[in-house]
């Protein structure tokens, strides 16, 4: 059965669908038994992604044209098997609220074993700094593949 990685970010615009398309295209390239999704924090169902994000994206083959925002709900947390947040405040604002969590709730940093590191919101940036962003999820996806890999 396919692990079910959920990423959370503030909106749902930028980072945690970055992050979602990169891993579903490595997870196709790797044989990767997962099921990726993203939701906000604070995100409004139904919003495009970021166009920076969407340009960005495109240039590494990750096509986030149809991505549409959601909020993060406690159906999607259940039912997830892991939660890779963007910043240790995202992680606070989960566990506070839920903290039966714990388990499987952790920033992606710290997942992909680089330790506490905030991936910094790029929303109203150029898309440079979306570039700069998808390269740091690039490098955590890279080291965490034997980990996902192996369940």
């Amino acid at each position: 059965m396919p692990k079910k990685i959920l990423f959370v970010c503030t909106g749902n615009t930028c980072r945690s669908p970055m992050a979602e398309g990169l891993l579903k295209k490595m997870a196709q390239e790797h044989q990767l038994p997962v099921e990726v999704q993203s939701a906000g924090l604070a995100a409004f169902a139904g919003v495009p992604a970021a166009p920076e994000a969407v340009e960005a994206c495109r240039e590494r083959g990750v096509d986030l044209s149809t991505h549409q925002t959601q909020p993060l709900g406690k159906t999607l947390v259940v039912e997830s098997d892991l939660i890779l947040t963007m910043t240790d405040k995202h992680k606070e604002m989960i566990l506070k609220k839920m903290p039966a969590l714990g388990e499987k709730v952790s920033m992606f940093s710290e997942y992909a074993g680089a330790g506490i590191e905030d991936i910094d919101d790029p929303v109203g940036q150029p898309v440079e700094v979306y570039r700069k962003v998808l390269d740091q999820m690039q490098g955590y996806l890279t080291k965490s593949l034997e980990k996902l890999r192996a369940g």
